[in-house]
């Protein structure tokens, strides 16, 4: 196996602390558990919940999987952001897309929505979760923006449902497709 790129040797030192802060952060909170929510606007038993999570999850996944290549057509935003982005993935391979896919989606949702949302809200969890999603250049504002608005969709995810797992795969589905759509084109 190649070695890790700095890329993501330094994603694992991030996403790893994150989750255990994620975690810490659920049990000081009163021992709730970070992938549950207690009270969802939807009152079903949990059986059904997470079927919904994860069908809502999988329609996010593989609507904004399908308009990434769209936008990147169709928009000079997305061309900017892409070829910005096509710089920093380009030299990781498909191993290491899908291992910061993964590191990222899991920990991130169990930070952001997990632990955060529930004691902060759904806005200003969002809110958060666009600004730590910040470049530095202007053209990074698009990504900014991007962030905020998935931050809000599975954020609504979670609050319907009360279920962090739907959230988790479209967050690494989307990651890991649109990453590697990017390293292709």
């Amino acid at each position: 196996m190649p070695s890790p790129t700095r890329i993501t040797t330094l994603a694992f030192v991030v996403y790893g602390p994150l989750t255990v802060g994620a975690m810490a952060w659920a049990w000081y909170g009163g021992g709730r558990f970070a992938w549950s929510f207690d009270t969802p606007w939807l009152s079903a038993p949990y059986p059904e919940r997470l079927a919904l999570s994860l069908a809502l999850g999988l329609v996010l996944a593989f609507t904004v999987v399908a308009m990434t290549p769209r936008l990147v057509e169709r928009t000079h935003w997305a061309r900017a952001l892409h070829a910005e982005l096509a710089e920093i993935i380009s030299p990781l391979s498909s191993t290491e897309i899908t291992w910061l896919a993964l590191a990222s989606g899991f920990a991130e949702e169990l930070f952001f929505r997990g632990a955060m949302q529930p004691v902060l809200g759904l806005l200003i969890t969002s809110v958060i979760f666009g600004a730590v999603h910040v470049g530095p250049k202007p053209v990074f504002l698009a990504w900014t923006t991007w962030a905020f608005l998935m931050g809000l969709l599975l954020g609504l995810i979670f609050e319907l449902t009360g279920v962090l797992w739907g959230p988790v795969f479209a967050h690494v589905w989307i990651n890991q497709r649109n990453m590697t759509f990017i390293r292709r084109h």
